[in-house]
């Protein structure tokens, strides 16, 4: 793996680009296909997905089926651990999921190498390259591919949060001095008089704002966008 194949990953401004890159640094390491998740949200709520991929379409559609989620083991320990890893059929079984490797081998995915890093209080980078080649049993080339996979990730993971993190929402400076109070501990009543407006005003302000950033209440509303570092 060349120095410049990561320095590439950092300077990347388009999907594409990462696409490329990131599939130059798995070809590198002897991987034909590659790919790389932003995971937005607490994967035991309701996160969303988005991706960079050079897989067969038809595994891609296949693979954003939520139920198959609950059944691979990859998929899972990507989402749960923060340890690298490499996997086979060999961990496929050891996992109790014999059938899914089964179901994916057809479209490439016989032996890989995936790594994960946080972003965010509970967003999630992961990244892995597959092979139907055997990956090398020597425990040092093992552990080497696993520290080259990792620090991949390393390199990648503020061009990949620029480009995949979903956009922000438009919030308007009203929403934003109406959240700085609640941050304050304040009510929708002492928020009102405040900053002149009534009550029921603010919580329609409250309402939208809610709307806008997909969650239920002002106190998810403020931790999200406190998290999106829109407030200070």
């Amino acid at each position: 793996m060349r120095k410049a194949d990561l320095d590439d990953l950092q300077d990347v401004k388009t999907r594409a680009e990462l696409l490329a890159a990131l599939s130059r640094v798995g070809e590198s390491m002897g991987f034909s296909t590659s790919s790389m998740v932003l995971r937005t949200g607490s994967f035991f709520g309701k996160p969303s997905y988005t991706d960079v991929n050079n897989a067969p379409k038809e595994w891609v559609e296949l693979a954003s089926n939520p139920a198959l989620h609950a059944v691979d083991p990859v998929f899972y320990k990507l989402n749960t651990s923060r340890e690298p890893f490499i996997y086979d059929q060999d961990f496929y079984a050891r996992n109790g999921a014999a059938d899914f490797w089964d179901m994916a081998a057809p479209y490439g995915f016989f032996n890989g190498v995936s790594a994960s890093l946080m972003m965010g209080a509970d967003g999630l980078l992961f990244w892995g390259f597959d092979s139907e080649d055997g990956i090398a049993k020597d425990e040092a080339k093992r552990l080497r591919l696993v520290a080259d996979t990792m620090l991949i990730g390393v390199y990648a993971a503020s061009a990949a949060e620029r480009i995949l993190a979903p956009p922000k929402p438009s919030l308007t400076e009203r929403h934003l001095e109406i959240l700085r109070l609640v941050k304050a501990g304040k009510s929708s009543s002492v928020i009102g008089q405040l900053i002149g407006i009534s009550e029921n005003t603010v919580d329609f302000h409250v309402k939208r704002l809610c709307a806008l950033l997909g969650v239920a209440s002002r106190h998810q509303a403020l931790a999200k966008v406190l998290e999106m570092g829109m407030l200070t």
